[in-house]
């Protein structure tokens, strides 16, 4: 299969050319390799990250990302991976840690006015996120073109319908519970540092949900430390 941005290319060739019926059976080529059908504007995104990726020094075998929804992508490979072969390698300086957090403005003033939050690390990988989301010229925007924008999966942003069908288990105290707690934690932080107000409390709250669902634990220099991945993260969207 082609790279994404030959397929973004060919598509807007082929419709220049009036080849309807080439352009759409690229089209089904493309919806069988990558799940969905893309605009040429989707498809530039994807491969827009998987070079950034290679620019920025990882290195990585076969992989290609695949759609399953409008917000929901995996990673995946034409190529046998055989047992104990490294097929991804990415350069520390591509990895997202809490002290990318701490050393924002926002993050150092977390840790000045020590603020009750919980599971910290946490708190402050979304925070750098959230920091580079609002930042057009950040360095990270392949990244964060391609990353989750809604968290409807998760049990905290339910509809009231899918809570309605939970009715009768321990679940439903659950989620109101969590989100009192989370809303609770934005609520802190906007107190100690006003400036938090820049984000909403859905925001916060749907991009530290994000976060839990994508973190590794891993061993850097011999401590452990939560990380996020580009790419890797992916795999378990």
């Amino acid at each position: 299969m082609w790279e994404t941005c030959q397929i973004a290319s060919m598509l807007d060739y082929l419709k220049a050319l009036g080849l309807d019926d080439k352009a759409e059976a690229l089209k089904k080529q493309c919806r069988e390799e990558y799940g969905l059908e893309h605009s040429s504007a989707d498809m530039r995104k994807i491969e827009s990250f998987m070079r950034w990726m290679r620019e920025s020094g990882a290195q990585f075998k076969g992989l290609r990302l695949k759609f399953y929804g409008p917000d929901y992508r995996g990673v995946h490979t034409n190529e046998t991976i055989e047992a104990n072969e490294i097929f991804l390698k990415v350069p520390y300086h591509m990895i997202i840690t809490p002290k990318s957090g701490k050393n924002t403005e926002i993050g150092k003033k977390i840790l000045a006015t020590k603020v009750k939050i919980n599971w910290d690390y946490l708190v402050f990988i979304t925070i750098f996120l959230m920091i580079e989301m609002h930042n057009p010229k950040s360095k990270w925007k392949p990244y964060l073109d391609v990353y989750p924008r809604l968290a409807n999966s998760f049990p905290i942003f339910y509809s009231e319908y899918e809570k309605s069908l939970l009715e009768g288990t321990p679940m439903v105290d659950h989620i109101a519970s969590e989100y009192r707690t989370l809303s609770e934690e934005y609520a802190r932080l906007v107190e100690a540092i006003p400036e938090f107000k820049e984000f909403t409390e859905e925001e916060y709250i749907r991009n530290k949900i994000l976060v839990v669902s994508r973190i590794f634990y891993v061993t850097l220099e011999g401590v452990g430390e939560r990380i996020m991945v580009p790419l890797a993260g992916i795999s378990s969207s």
